[in-house]
């Protein structure tokens, strides 16, 4: 991770805004879809869920490793103005995907027009309230973001101050 000056927060702030805003769209499709049943080619509908892209470090650096990195990388230009895309960010500390779960659930209702031989249905493998449960969860973490965001916009703006 590198240690980008006066922005460096906002950054990974931004960075956690973007996760969890692509948790709680997950979640969402996953409430939506939890009922479906398969369509006319069977293609069932896969639970969503938001993972750690492999093959990038998700253990930030410790504190006195940032320190010294800053120190040693601080030039005139530590705040220039960059454009900053979480989605993009190649210094995201902490990329996600979505991914699809496999399996699903039989559910006997031999009055079903998908419903097999012996009379279930494969419906998606999602339970509503596991999800609501994420939902509440992906919600709380993005509000702790929001709110550091606005502290560190407001240290920002007393260091313009001083």
């Amino acid at each position: 991770m590198r240690v980008g000056g006066l922005f460096t927060a906002i950054r990974t702030t931004l960075s956690g805004l973007g996760n969890q805003m692509k948790r709680l769209d997950a979640i969402s499709q996953n409430i939506a879809n939890a009922e479906r049943a398969p369509d006319a080619k069977g293609r069932l509908y896969r639970r969503k869920i938001v993972v750690p892209e492999k093959g990038r470090s998700q253990v930030p650096k410790m504190f006195g490793d940032q320190m010294r990195l800053r120190l040693e990388r601080t030039d005139r230009a530590h705040m220039a103005s960059q454009p900053i895309s979480p989605a993009e960010d190649p210094d995201n500390p902490f990329p996600v995907k979505i991914v699809e779960e496999k399996g699903f659930k039989l559910v006997y209702n031999p009055g079903h027009p998908r419903a097999d031989e012996n009379g279930y249905v494969k419906m998606p493998d999602i339970n509503p309230v596991e999800e609501m449960v994420d939902l509440i969860g992906a919600s709380r973490t993005y509000d702790a973001n929001v709110t550091v965001l606005d502290a560190s916009k407001q240290m920002a703006k007393r260091a313009l101050e001083i």
